[in-house]
């Protein structure tokens, strides 16, 4: 009982954060339609995306405090309203001004939930079980991403750049229903991390050398993962000759793969003892795949490749929220362990694409491949010393 218990708390907190990636990921597919209805240029239209990297590196701490101090449930239903009470204000204004300040309340609502989210998983899954769920919700961003690239040009040709605002809206009132009716925290003595106690201290959560460790392996992946995604079809449009759309399609097809790869090896890690080594294949393995998909000498490999990549992509993500729990000491602080790393996680999204962009730019697309596997590696070798804490389970 307890457990089809848990699987529906982390369903409802899995379908609110898809919710929330929705609104984040809304902006890309109608990129060229916002810079036309508003009139802003290239570097303008940019923000609309990485507002939310900003606001997610502001927001990683003070959301360990709202975890702590107001709980999961009310937590994660302010993300949701934010998210909604910010896409109602874009979705009217004609004001590119007031559509970034909408922006930034959006952000608000995915910052508080990427730290809520994989807390709630935590409190509900012992360590040994929390492969499946924390792997399905890594994947998350994945599935939104698809869906919106999938959805845009319907959405975009039928209703303007208003309809894909609309529908992530729709999404997140739905969501916001299914977390209010489902979502709760187990009770103390049943929680495997209870991030609500009140002895859960911010400062004593920050000094685990190992959460900041992870936070930096996060980061370095995460610059290598987002230069290399926000990069590729541009790359194949180049050496390929392709159209933007053709590339843009076989990118799409990434998310989708994922998705179907992260359940995969979330059921594998459940009965994987060594968890952080998984993790430092899984960044070695990517990097090295990056050099294949910014060198192929020819489209007919692109099939295999996006299979292939899509279970390399899922695989440091899956371990890394499994783990970021077990760098602290003590299970209470785990809520301030996630706001540690979200703080590498969205510093890599923000650095990646333009550094990886402008080493690219200047010297090519293979040295951007080799820039992307060094990071890698690095990531690798920073993983190597993060200290992985084994806690007690509380008594069934």
């Amino acid at each position: 009982m307890k457990s089809a218990r848990a699987w529906v708390v982390a369903l409802a907190t899995i379908f609110a954060g898809i919710a929330l990636a929705l609104v984040q990921n809304k902006v890309a597919p109608c990129m060229t339609t916002l810079m036309a209805a508003f009139d802003i240029n290239m570097a303008t239209a940019g923000w609309l995306s990485s507002l939310f990297s900003l606001v997610g590196i502001v927001m990683a701490l003070p959301a360990s405090i709202v975890l702590n101090k107001l709980g999961p449930r009310v937590g994660g239903l302010a993300a949701l309203v934010c998210a909604i009470v910010g896409s109602l204000i874009g979705v009217f204004t004609d004001s590119a001004v007031v559509l970034m300040v909408s922006r930034v309340i959006e952000g608000i609502g995915v910052g508080l939930i990427a730290v809520i989210g994989p807390s709630l998983i935590a409190m509900w899954f012992p360590e040994a079980k929390r492969g499946l769920p924390m792997s399905v919700w890594g994947a998350y961003q994945m599935g939104a991403q698809a869906v919106m690239f999938f959805l845009g040009s319907v959405l975009t040709t039928n209703f303007g750049w208003q309809g894909m605002w609309w529908f992530a809206c729709a999404a997140c009132v739905l969501a916001l229903v299914f977390y209010a009716l489902c979502v709760k925290s187990p009770r103390p003595e049943d929680s495997y991390a209870d991030v609500e106690s009140a002895n859960v201290s911010l400062s004593e959560g920050m000094k685990s050398v190992s959460t900041w460790l992870l936070s930096l392996s996060t980061m370095l992946f995460c610059i290598g993962c987002f230069g290399f995604v926000n990069w590729i079809a541009t790359c194949w449009a180049d050496i390929f000759n392709w159209s933007e759309g053709q590339a843009n399609m076989w990118v799409g097809y990434f998310s989708i793969g994922g998705l179907v790869a992260a359940v995969i090896i979330g059921a594998l890690l459940n009965h994987v003892r060594n968890r952080k080594r998984f993790g430092m294949v899984a960044l070695l393995v990517y990097g090295v795949i990056s050099l294949v998909g910014m060198m192929m000498p020819s489209p007919a490999w692109i099939i295999v490749f996006v299979i292939v990549y899509a279970f390399v992509d899922a695989g440091f993500p899956c371990v890394l929220w499994t783990m970021t729990a077990q760098s602290v000491e003590k299970p209470e602080l785990a809520g301030v362990a996630l706001g540690v790393v979200c703080i590498g996680f969205n510093l890599g999204i923000l650095l990646g694409p333009p550094v990886i962009g402008a080493i690219s730019e200047a010297y090519g697309w293979s040295i951007g491949a080799v820039a992307i596997c060094v990071v890698c590696i690095l990531a690798m070798i920073v993983l190597k010393f993060v200290k992985i804490y084994e806690t007690e389970e509380p008594a069934s």
